[in-house]
C-alpha cells in the first residue's frame, strides 16, 4: 500500500501540468541574495500560508532560505560569469577568446620578437692584443674563412673575447639553444657605462 502511494505521488510530482503550476508565480530574474529571498519567502506566502508562518530571523526554516539565496546567488554570479565567457564581445579569459577564435577558424599566433642573422665578415680593433704567434692585431683588419692567413680563426676568436666580459669566452655562451635545427648562442658584449657604444 505505501508503495503504490509513493509511486502515484511521484507520478503526480513528475506531471508536467503539476510542474508547470508550481513554477508559474516563480520569479527566476531573481538574481542577488536580496531577491533571491523575497521570491522565496512570497512563494511560501502564496502557497503555503497553513504550513508555514514563522518569519522571524530566529527562525530556523529562515536560516535554511537564508542559506539556499546566498547559494543561488553565488550559483548565478558564476552562471552569468561562465555564460559571458561563450561570446566574443563579453570574454575575458584568454583560453575562452582562443577558442571562440579556433571556433571561427581563425588560429592567432604568438607575437615574436623582431629577430634576424647577421653575418660577420670581418673583424678589427684599436686596442693593444696580440695572437699566440706573438703578432699584433691592432688596427689590422681579420677577414673570416682567409685562405691567405692561416691563423684567421684564432686571431678572429681573439678580438671576438676582447669585446665580450671577462667571464665569458668564445664556446662559453651565456645562453645556448637550438631553434629550428639551428645552434643559437648567446654572448654578452663589455660596454662602457653611460655610453652608447657603436656597432
Amino acid at each position: 500500500m505505501a508503495h503504490t502511494t509513493r509511486s502515484s505521488n511521484l507520478f503526480a510530482t513528475e506531471d508536467w501540468k503539476k510542474v508547470y503550476e508550481s513554477f508559474k508565480e516563480i520569479d527566476f530574474q531573481s538574481y542577488d541574495f536580496q531577491t533571491i529571498r523575497k521570491s522565496m519567502v512570497d512563494y511560501l506566502r502564496n502557497y503555503y500560508p497553513e504550513d508555514f508562518n514563522d518569519y522571524i530571523e530566529s527562525s530556523e526554516y529562515v536560516a535554511l532560505i537564508d542559506m539556499i539565496a546566498y547559494v543561488a546567488q553565488s550559483l548565478s554570479f558564476r552562471t552569468d560569469l561562465n555564460a559571458r565567457e561563450n561570446f566574443l564581445e563579453t570574454a575575458e579569459r584568454r583560453d575562452s577568446i582562443l577558442r571562440l577564435a579556433k571556433m571561427l577558424n581563425y588560429f592567432p599566433k604568438r607575437s615574436q620578437v623582431a629577430r634576424g642573422l647577421l653575418k660577420i665578415d670581418s673583424v678589427s680593433t684599436t686596442e693593444v692584443i696580440i695572437d699566440s704567434n706573438g703578432n699584433s692585431l691592432e688596427n689590422t683588419e681579420i677577414f673570416w674563412g682567409d685562405e691567405t692567413n692561416p691563423d684567421f680563426l684564432e686571431q678572429f676568436t681573439t678580438i671576438m673575447n676582447a669585446s665580450m666580459v671577462k667571464t665569458q669566452r668564445f664556446g662559453n655562451p651565456a645562453l645556448k639553444t637550438t631553434v629550428g635545427g639551428i645552434q643559437i648562442q648567446e654572448y654578452n658584449i663589455s660596454t662602457v657605462p653611460n655610453t652608447i657604444p657603436r656597432f
